[in-house]
């Protein structure tokens, strides 16, 4: 008998703890989105450039409910070559910075360099393949108030030139609601 009491507490006590967290999902409001921003990045004279962005989650579920971030995933990240203006066949080098971390953009081959003008003709969209520690501070910017600085920083192997680089976040953010 006492096996019995022993075994229907330990069914109560554990069949509360599945509630519980069942009721916790039905709370959570999950939100995929998309960040999409233009760089435009102006070298008159020289060779180097450096541009900063900001880029926001401006989802309103997301936005009302800062504080109750649960997770926020960054499904994938990529960058292409819009426009360019200015001297023919350029040549670019350089990185992006996200907070204290940076990662090299134009490494997709051998050669660090890429020419604007070809790839804006392409069309070529480039996927940023970058590590967790990344991926975790863009993740802990967002965190901290939907909202992420990205620095483009580099080199044009002539002036005068003016480009467009479109950044691109798929991210997925889930928000407790309750």
């Amino acid at each position: 008998m006492k096996n019995l009491k022993t075994f229907f507490a330990l069914f109560i006590l554990a069949t509360s703890l599945i509630s519980c967290d069942a009721v916790d999902d039905l709370t959570e409001i999950e939100v995929d989105t998309e960040i999409s921003e233009d760089f435009t990045i102006v070298v008159t004279e020289g060779e180097t450039f450096s541009e900063s962005l900001s880029v926001s989650i401006d989802d309103e579920n997301v936005q009302d409910n800062l504080d109750k971030i649960e997770n926020i995933e960054i499904e994938s990240l990529t960058y292409q070559i819009i426009s360019v203006s200015g001297t023919e066949n350029v040549t670019a080098t350089g990185e992006f910075s996200i907070a204290s971390s940076s990662f090299p953009w134009f490494s997709y081959s051998e050669s660090d360099f890429v020419n604007l003008t070809a790839a804006a003709e392409a069309g070529t969209v480039y996927e940023i393949e970058v590590d967790e520690d990344i991926i975790s501070a863009f993740e802990a910017d967002l965190r901290s108030g939907a909202t992420a600085l990205i620095l483009a920083t580099g080199t044009v192997s002539a002036s005068p030139v003016t480009f467009v680089v479109r950044v691109k976040a798929k991210v997925n953010v889930v928000v407790d609601a309750i």
